[in-house]
């Protein structure tokens, strides 16, 4: 077993604090939304930790229940049902300490993959959300995301944090090629680095992680220096979300670097099978782009507009994508449908916002008609809107 880092609750890293900022901005949103469904909402912090950092910052755990606490406060929904539950192998106790003022949690002292199947046994017909930001990439066992997926819940989601730099390292030590360690990770504080040696044993317990054995021809194109070790990791990555893929419809990866110019060790992935949580999710990296930009530059104005993977946003490039991929809707098409599959395709490169204004002014240039319904006011006007909620609905079609 890898030697844990006992320094690591001492004080919250930028990585966490990026991690944590995505996390939380997701979730208010998400839980507002989920407590109009008027079914339970079950949240899950896969390793929770102490719930607490010694410099006074909070962890995930408090960070989600305060969001939820203020969630179900201000809602007038009666007989609301939510169930956080928290697993931690090392710090039981110290969550407990850390969570007394919310005494309606429960707390699993253990190992996720050990008892995360009990723990959904019986929520049939819930809402379910898992957050699972492991110590290191062992636990990320790809049969239990597929098991979650053939789960009978009313909707379930998962925010996965991949070590994906982890993956790379330690696959390079199963197949017995050689890996820079200190120049990619010098600025990586990990908790429990996974460590893998040459043999048959490490080479499973990767293909059960990375869901196949993909991953092996990546690091042989790696040994022959064909791709360096960042082609090898944004491989890894691209391959990793499609295997996800083959049980959850919609799957998003937001790559974190704490330094501009420097290359993602972790990628933050959401896992769905439901649109509107993977709208909600680019919404939200987009806004908290804004957070690690100030990371990343200390606080130092940009000179240019950058998206969330440190590229620069080229407007006319994304109405030209909008353009090709709308164009392609010569049915009606329910817009969050399409929506959902545009951002699939090219990731969060933008807000939904961005992208339903340059739908609209399509709309006004003729080229794209659009269907609402409702589609007047009570005033007698024709109706405008652009989302999909309770008792509104938008389709879309191309016209030219």
């Amino acid at each position: 077993m890898a030697k844990k880092n006992d320094d690591f609750f001492v004080k919250k890293k930028a990585w966490s604090v990026v991690k944590d900022e995505l996390l939380g901005c997701y979730l208010k949103p998400y839980v507002s939304k989920i407590l109009h469904t008027y079914k339970p909402l079950v949240y899950v912090d896969c390793f929770a930790g102490k719930g607490k950092f010694e410099d006074g910052n909070d962890g995930s755990p408090l960070i989600a229940l305060r969001i939820i606490d203020e969630c179900c406060a201000s809602t007038k929904m009666k007989s609301i049902q939510v169930e956080a539950i928290f697993i931690d192998l090392n710090y039981a106790d110290d969550l407990k300490e850390n969570l007394k003022a919310y005494p309606w949690t429960k707390i699993v002292s253990g190992k996720y993959e050990d008892n995360i199947k009990s723990i959904l046994r019986d929520k049939e017909n819930c809402n379910v959300f898992l957050y699972i930001d492991p110590y290191g990439i062992k636990a990320l066992q790809s049969s239990l995301f597929d098991y979650f997926a053939k789960g009978q819940f009313s909707s379930i989601e998962l925010l996965i944090n991949m070590n994906s730099f982890g993956f790379i390292r330690e696959a390079c030590h199963a197949l017995g090629t050689t890996f820079d360690e200190k120049a990619l990770f010098d600025d990586l504080v990990e908790y429990e680095p996974t460590k893998m040696d040459a043999s048959d044993k490490s080479i499973r317990e990767l293909n059960e992680i990375a869901g196949g054995d993909y991953w092996q021809s990546i690091i042989e194109a790696y040994t022959k220096g064909e791709i360096n070790t960042y082609d090898a990791e944004v491989q890894f990555s691209e391959q990793y979300c499609m295997r996800l893929m083959k049980s959850y419809t919609y799957v998003l990866n937001m790559p974190v670097r704490i330094k501009r110019g420097h290359r993602p060790k972790y990628r933050l992935i959401h896992a769905t099978n439901h649109r509107d949580g993977c709208l909600l999710m680019v919404d939200n990296i987009c806004n908290r782009w804004e957070t690690l930009r100030g990371i990343q530059s200390g606080g130092q104005m940009a000179l240019w507009t950058e998206n969330y993977d440190n590229q620069m946003v080229n407007e006319d490039d994304i109405v030209a994508k909008t353009l090709e991929h709308f164009s392609q809707c010569i049915n009606w098409t329910s817009l969050h449908d399409a929506l959902a599959v545009f951002f699939m395709k090219h990731g969060p490169i933008c807000s939904t916002g961005d992208v339903k204004q340059i739908l609209k002014k399509f709309e006004k240039d003729g080229r794209l008609a659009i269907l609402r319904n409702p589609d007047m006011t009570v005033k007698g006007k024709p109706t405008a809107f652009m989302s999909e909620e309770k008792g509104k609905t938008v389709s879309v079609r191309w016209i030219n």
